[in-house]
């Protein structure tokens, strides 16, 4: 039941933005990593980055914190309203991640290695996303058509760690700007395996 609260004589629907708040945490945080990097860029030779990095990164920045924020109005909308669909709660995101990975391949251009680090982390970031998005929405729809039984499962604590643990990959990597857990290194060393005669 949703919890209503009166405010200077208004009803105020209390849970609905509490969850909606804490459910766009992250949001903010990227937005707050799209001004890290606009200040960077801004500040011109005092940064030991060159331009051209700075400004890849930006742009990455800018992407991950529209793609973030495109689903809150919908969100709140869908928080404050009675009606509830088996399919509604993560099957956006996940189309969102995809559609961003697209986006950041097809339309962000990218030509320094420092751009490239970014774009890795943050497909692989995306990709972990939307395949744990995907998961859960078969688990919800399973229990929804009576094919699982509707306790608690592993896979419930599996997703809440793996989706903030890529958010909070994505974001170190648009600040820190590092390979800091060799995973760039480590994808570089593959191809190179692989395109060895």
């Amino acid at each position: 039941m949703i919890e209503v609260l009166y405010l200077f004589g208004e009803i105020l629907y209390f849970e609905p933005i509490v969850q909606f708040l804490y459910g766009h945490t992250t949001t903010f945080i990227f937005f707050m990593v799209l001004l890290v990097n606009f200040v960077r860029t801004s500040r011109g030779s005092c940064y030991p980055l060159k331009k051209e990095q700075a400004h890849e990164v930006l742009i990455l920045s800018l992407v991950m914190s529209v793609s973030y924020a495109i689903p809150m109005p919908f969100d709140y909308i869908y928080w404050l309203s009675e009606e509830r669909s088996v399919y509604i709660p993560n099957t956006p995101y996940m189309v969102l991640d995809i559609l961003t990975i697209l986006f950041i391949y097809s339309f962000v251009k990218i030509g320094t290695s420092l751009g490239e680090l970014c774009r890795f982390y943050l497909t692989v970031g995306l990709g972990v996303n939307a395949s744990l998005f995907f998961l859960l929405q078969l688990d919800l729809l399973l229990i929804h058509e009576g094919l699982k039984e509707s306790g608690f499962w592993w896979f419930w604590t599996v997703f809440s760690y793996g989706i903030n643990g890529s958010d909070l990959i994505m974001v170190l990597v648009l600040v820190v700007q590092k390979d800091f857990l060799g995973w760039y290194k480590l994808s570089e060393k593959i191809k190179g395996a692989y395109s060895r005669p």
